[in-house]
């Protein structure tokens, strides 16, 4: 468990240092990634056949914001807030988002998808995600979210800290699939084919995510006597809540050995993520990846909730809310694998004929009227 990964000094362009545990980074550094991401951008652009010339505004942002990242030491004096915190969770999120959209352009430009789709739709499933995700956590953990919260301020602080653990998964699914079936609307894209070509990539940053939720420690597993048990330092979500129980004394110097279940999912996404791929190249109709998934995630995530003890059966069933979900999804698939089988094969002519928006053109000053 590492919830705080690194912390960026913003005091320093190139300083490296420990402090109290925890590597100390210059600001600096962040120019590293940054010249990277450009020059990929740059080559990708010119493959394109794109000029110089009309990427001057993209040349021109990138140029401003690495300016900022220099000057920020010079103005750091006048700034309260010495250093910023680089959390597990959160860089493993960005890591997951960045692998998942990376793999999805590539795919999508073989299919005739531009990758200003998929990046858009990058970012409206991101966000999409991450709102109801949350918004699910907070439903179904209502009562221990904010139960210390007093008014307007304490409320909205317990909705955002996300520390203590604070998303599941099937609520950004939700979410995200309203504003997927959108997304596809808007742009004319047959939704089964679009959805054959992301679940993969999905799956790959549910990989990422599942090992930000190890760094946080949120998502923990029930006692383990395997070799690959873990546990947990004082004061983190497992051993907090172990404590509350009764099952460890105050004096404890970590939690008892636990499943690494965030490990489990990791493994299983990127398995999922893995056979994804292939199917989709392999398939018959649309459609078929959406199948797949709705019949092999469920049951893992089924079966690993029996391993994980940070959730309490729902509705006098003794099966959590996700075990639940599990179940509708997993019908619901059922549902449209025999939905396809009734209906003669088929799939898109690829590749797509998508056409974007002409760019807006200013009217010259002179010829205005």
């Amino acid at each position: 468990m590492q919830q705080t990964l690194l912390r960026i000094l913003l005091t320093d362009w190139f300083t490296i240092e420990s402090r109290e545990g925890i590597w100390h980074f210059g600001v600096g550094f962040i120019l590293i990634p940054w010249v990277i991401l450009g020059v990929i951008e740059i080559r990708n652009a010119l493959r394109e056949g794109q000029a110089l010339k009309q990427m001057q505004g993209s040349l021109a942002t990138w140029a401003v914001i690495a300016g900022v990242i220099l000057a920020v030491p010079l103005f750091a004096g006048k700034i309260p807030v010495q250093s910023v915190p680089v959390f597990g969770w959160g860089f493993m999120l960005v890591m997951g988002f960045l692998s998942a959209g990376m793999v999805t352009i590539r795919r999508g430009k073989k299919i005739g998808i531009p990758s200003e789709v998929i990046e858009s739709l990058g970012v409206h499933i991101f966000v999409s995600g991450i709102v109801g995700a949350r918004l699910f956590f907070l439903i179904q953990y209502r009562s221990q979210v904010f139960r210390d919260a007093n008014g307007l301020g304490g409320f909205l602080k317990a909705a955002l800290n996300f520390a203590d653990g604070g998303m599941v998964l099937y609520g950004g699914v939700l979410l995200g699939i309203v504003v997927y079936l959108w997304f596809c609307r808007k742009w004319k894209i047959p939704s089964l084919l679009l959805a054959d070509l992301v679940i993969p990539a999905i799956f790959l940053g549910l990989a990422f995510g599942r090992l930000g939720c190890l760094l946080n420690g949120c998502c923990f597993g029930d006692v383990c006597e395997l070799p690959w048990s873990i546990q947990f330092p004082p004061g983190s979500p497992p051993y907090m809540a172990l404590l509350n129980r009764g099952f460890i004394e105050p004096d404890a110097a970590r939690s008892l050995p636990l499943h690494p279940t965030q490990i489990y999912s990791s493994i299983n996404a990127f398995l999922l993520a893995a056979l994804g791929t292939v199917w989709f190249r392999q398939r018959t109709r649309d459609g078929e990846v959406v199948v797949l998934a709705l019949l092999t995630y469920p049951i893992m995530r089924f079966t690993i909730e029996f391993l994980r003890n940070d959730e309490f059966g729902q509705f006098r069933t003794g099966l959590t809310i996700s075990q639940l979900v599990s179940i509708g999804l997993f019908v619901f698939g059922l549902i449209l694998l025999f939905w396809q089988k009734s209906r003669p094969a088929s799939k898109t002519p690829l590749p797509l004929k998508i056409e974007l928006p002409a760019p807006k053109t200013q009217v010259p000053v002179n010829q205005a009227t």
